[in-house]
């Protein structure tokens, strides 16, 4: 059985906007949580359910507790949607799809999804998301800026590598 990594950096906003780090069959919410994701609506077209929790819940101040300790099998297998994001044939298969706009993209759609629930993030992350959204639109040094100013982090050295080159070739 595989483990899902140990992270190093806290669960937050400025991960979210960047990455999902649970499953969504690996999550449990709190009734503040669940009323938050209702309150968000149920007519917004997210890239993924878990992502989305994940923005909204550290996007308002909720606190995300991320539990090393497995409690669920995950089967993987050809036909997943996502699949693992672990191995090298994984992250040339991700680098791919970013140059193909695959990133890019959902980050766009997430964007637009929070700018809908705008009154329900803190001023703090009202101002990173606004800041991410400028980033991604500017040229080289306006982007790698504006990623700095927003706090935009991936959990790992590679991931966060990624991300880079990813501003770099306009993949964000």
């Amino acid at each position: 059985m595989e483990c899902s990594p140990l992270f190093s950096r806290p669960p937050a906003f400025a991960n979210a906007l960047v990455q999902s780090i649970a499953g969504g069959n690996t999550m449990v919410f709190n009734h503040a949580a669940r009323e938050l994701m209702r309150i968000a609506g149920d007519h917004l077209e997210i890239v993924a359910h878990d992502w989305w929790a994940y923005l909204l819940v550290t996007g308002a101040g909720g606190k995300v507790a991320y539990d090393a300790q497995p409690f669920v099998l995950y089967r993987q297998h050809e036909d997943n949607l996502i699949g693992a994001n672990s191995g090298l044939k994984a992250r040339f298969s991700r680098f791919r799809q970013m140059l193909k706009g695959r990133f890019s993209n959902w980050n766009e759609q997430n964007i637009h999804c929070l700018t809908s629930a705008h009154a329900l993030l803190t001023n703090e992350n009202r101002k990173k998301l606004e800041c991410f959204r400028l980033a991604r639109k500017g040229n080289l040094p306006r982007r790698l800026l504006g990623l700095l100013r927003a706090g935009v982090y991936r959990q790992t050295l590679p991931g966060n590598i990624g991300l880079l080159l990813a501003a770099i070739v306009k993949g964000i």
